[in-house]
């Protein structure tokens, strides 16, 4: 692990307790940014590490661990964000409000803070898949093309002009959520 915090690029842990020491918190991390507050990151999490204890052995190393990881995690996020979107419709009353984190802000500006993440993660629920990722990554990840590129396995090009059209797409559904919550 470098001293930032962040593991090794192309390193391949040997064992299960050495990847979830290394990428957990990544994990965790892309898995909040996925699946918004839709996910219980725990489980999500769990689920992950789940997944990479029965496919460790399986894995020869033909890309990065973390390419490898990322695409465990947006595959489980994503079956996490569609079995909510089931229980929002069969039970028609998902108190999404309890469930966001809480800071020690007043209750006015906690709610304002919960109101405007409820809108930013409803604006990334109207992006396709492939867009709402790239956008996740380098926004929210911080991480560059180059990586995005490498993690998702596609071409760099590619990368920049998801990101572009991501970022209009964005901006479209923000102005467009934003001014039907105001009328």
């Amino acid at each position: 692990m470098h001293a930032t915090g962040k593991p090794i690029v192309g390193h391949a842990p040997s064992t299960l307790a050495e990847a979830y020491r290394d990428y957990g918190q990544t994990v965790a991390r892309w898995a909040w940014h996925l699946g918004g507050p839709d996910v219980e990151v725990e489980d999500a999490v769990q689920e992950i590490f789940f997944v990479v204890s029965r496919r460790m052995a399986s894995f020869r190393g033909e890309a990065h661990f973390s390419s490898w990881l990322y695409s465990i995690t947006r595959k489980i996020v994503a079956n996490h964000r569609r079995r909510h979107r089931w229980r929002f419709w069969r039970d028609k009353n998902p108190n999404l409000l309890d469930r966001l984190p809480s800071s020690g802000l007043d209750p006015c500006a906690r709610l304002e803070q919960q109101q405007a993440r409820l809108l930013f993660h409803r604006v990334l629920d109207h992006l396709p898949e492939k867009y709402r990722t790239v956008l996740v990554l380098f926004e929210l990840e911080d991480m560059s093309t180059q990586e995005i590129a490498e993690i998702c396995q596609i071409k760099l090009n590619t990368v920049r002009v998801q990101l572009h059209r991501a970022r209009e797409m964005f901006h479209h559904w923000h102005r467009q959520l934003l001014s039907e919550e105001q009328s």
